[in-house]
């Protein structure tokens, strides 16, 4: 098949993760594909790139977006009617529910009747992440994403989303697909071998947050003040060091190991023993599908998680999986009792179920999507 995904940026962040893998594993398995993406820094060059075998084809912002956020730009939204794919396709997938993609979709929509558009959605912004938009801009630009969100499931031929709670907000008549996100099966190192590379101490059990954003750190630093921990160490990897130094916490409890690469990211969830996940029971979060759930189990590193999401759902399936509470003081509370629990078991070899959540099966169920949308359309 003939494949273009439409996006709103192209740097290695967020939503990247789930377009750009699903887009190596469908050109894995044979079909064509390109990325049309935009760039939010609107002092670069239009310009076609290869990310891992990916042509992307990248129209960067303009200097309006200082007032509009580059992905509601409406100026930069119409000047991609200038730059459309010279290329036809016969899909064209549309990820969140932004006016920079949107406007070029549509516009191709209309013109390529025999064409399959479908729609991409994975987080819910509008009364998920944005709650109370705060000035003109902000305010702008929500008003903008809760309209599309609202209109783009109807103008779709089919829709992906990555969580049953998305699935559920949206028209039943819709032709929907519920598409997790995935992993990429690897060699998985010596666990002893990468503790002694990272400096762990064989008598400490150490406990990690490995992610950018921190919204709910505060729930694991809270655990170690209300719980007597003994022999138990936090590690954080990727939330920057001055949000660290904000935190209340005994020092001598913590091993703040820094921004690394995706690599050792990898090293550090091999070398731990307990992976966190905590979420706040919120609309975002049970929208959406964290991509760490699988960087700790693809290693055989356990996981304590809150019953927020998808991956909830997913986790109380799994014996490496111990999913809490969805509420704050009873996650902090009941800790010491997840760590017991791999203590006295350790881990235990992945579980069958997460086979299904390779990129490469993702992809193969994303191609039948297309097969199943194409012929009810």
């Amino acid at each position: 098949m003939r494949i273009a995904f439409f996006v709103q940026y192209c740097h290695p962040v967020g939503t990247y993760f789930r377009w750009h893998n699903l887009a190596i594993a469908l050109k894995q398995q044979g079909h064509e594909i390109d990325i049309y993406a935009g760039d939010h820094n609107w002092e670069s060059k239009i310009r076609q790139e290869v990310k891992d075998g990916i042509d992307y084809y990248i129209i960067p912002a303009l200097a309006t977006a200082r007032f509009f956020y580059n992905p509601n730009d409406p100026f930069a939204a119409l000047r991609k009617l200038f730059y459309l794919p010279k290329k036809q396709y016969e899909v064209y997938h549309l990820f969140q529910p932004f006016l920079n993609s949107f406007i070029p979709w549509i516009f191709l929509k209309r013109k390529y009747s025999e064409a399959i558009f479908l729609f991409d959605w994975d987080d819910l912004w509008v009364n998920g992440l944005i709650q109370k938009p705060i000035g003109l801009r902000n305010r702008i630009f929500a008003k903008i994403t809760e309209y599309l969100e609202k209109t783009i499931p109807f103008k779709s031929d089919g829709i992906t989303v990555c969580s049953n709670f998305l699935k559920e907000r949206l028209p039943q008549n819709s032709c929907i697909k519920v598409l997790g996100n995935g992993f990429w099966p690897t060699a998985i190192s010596s666990k002893s071998e990468m503790r002694k590379k990272w400096g762990f101490n064989d008598t400490i059990f150490y406990i990690a947050y490995i992610g950018k954003t921190a919204a709910e750190l505060d729930w694991i630093v809270d655990a170690f003040k209300e719980n007597e921990l003994e022999k138990v160490k936090l590690v954080i990897v990727g939330p920057p060091k001055s949000l660290i130094d904000q935190l209340n916490i005994d020092t001598n409890k913590v091993l703040y190991l820094g921004e690394v690469n995706p690599s050792e990211a990898k090293e550090i969830a091999t070398s731990v023993d307990l992976g966190l996940i905590p979420l706040e029971n919120s609309n975002f979060n049970k929208s959406r599908f964290p991509i760490k759930f699988f960087d700790f189990l693809t290693v055989n590193t356990p996981i304590y998680l809150s019953d927020v999401g998808e991956i909830a759902l997913i986790g109380k399936k799994m014996s490496n999986v111990f999913v809490g509470s969805n509420n704050k003081k009873d996650w902090v509370k009941n800790m010491p009792q997840a760590i017991e629990a791999f203590k006295a078991n350790g881990s235990k070899t992945a579980d069958k179920i997460i086979e299904n959540f390779t990129w490469s099966n993702l992809a193969q169920e994303l191609t039948i999507f297309y097969k199943q949308v194409k012929d009810n359309s």
